[in-house]
């Protein structure tokens, strides 16, 4: 009888299954500073941690998003932002185009001399870099924002792991600012 109300107990405690299975430990993003000042370049310092070590993050994103637009939040948000991701192996960082939707055809290669650009920014790879130490990744992204891009924006932030797994807070900011009225590229 002990040994069924024992056995019972476990049960209502710990679930139906004997096998308890915990989320997996994947990476994300923790936090970011911003070098804003007008008329130059603005360097992004953004850092992410996998509990599994920094070298298992694959790629991560910045997205300096509009006003009240949110990453992922409606039908065509992507178009006519400023979203970067960076592939922390092969230092490739790629730009959605002005439409939105997909990531452009060609990135460029953090730490030479390429830039590239949409309507509201462009990304110069020679200030751009990552640098992996222990269970973190520090990315270094250098922009600049065009004339039409001025006004307050929010930054936001994810991060995937060398598995494929998304940071789940892709819709928590990070940072918000105003980018003041700059050059076009």
């Amino acid at each position: 009888m002990r040994l069924g109300l024992s056995l019972c107990f476990s049960l209502i405690l710990c679930g139906c299954s004997t096998t308890r299975r915990s989320a997996p430990a994947i990476s994300s993003p923790v936090s970011a500073m911003l070098s804003v000042d007008a008329g130059s370049p603005q360097r992004f310092t953004a850092t992410f941690r996998d509990p599994n070590g920094g070298s298992q993050i694959a790629e991560v994103t910045l997205s300096v998003m509009s006003n009240n637009v949110l990453p992922g939040g409606k039908s065509g948000w992507s178009a006519h932002e400023c979203l970067v991701r960076y592939d922390i192996a092969t230092n490739a960082i790629w730009l959605v185009p002005e439409m939105g939707g997909t990531w452009g055809s060609q990135p460029i290669t953090a730490g030479t001399s390429s830039t590239f650009g949409n309507f509201q920014c462009t990304v110069m790879a020679v200030g751009s870099s990552a640098q992996v130490s222990g269970d973190t990744v520090t990315v270094n992204l250098e922009l600049t924002f065009t004339a039409q891009f001025a006004g307050t924006k929010q930054l936001y932030m994810a991060s995937e792991d060398v598995n494929g797994n998304w940071s789940a807070n892709y819709q928590q900011k990070f940072a918000s600012f105003i980018v003041a009225a700059g050059r076009t590229p």
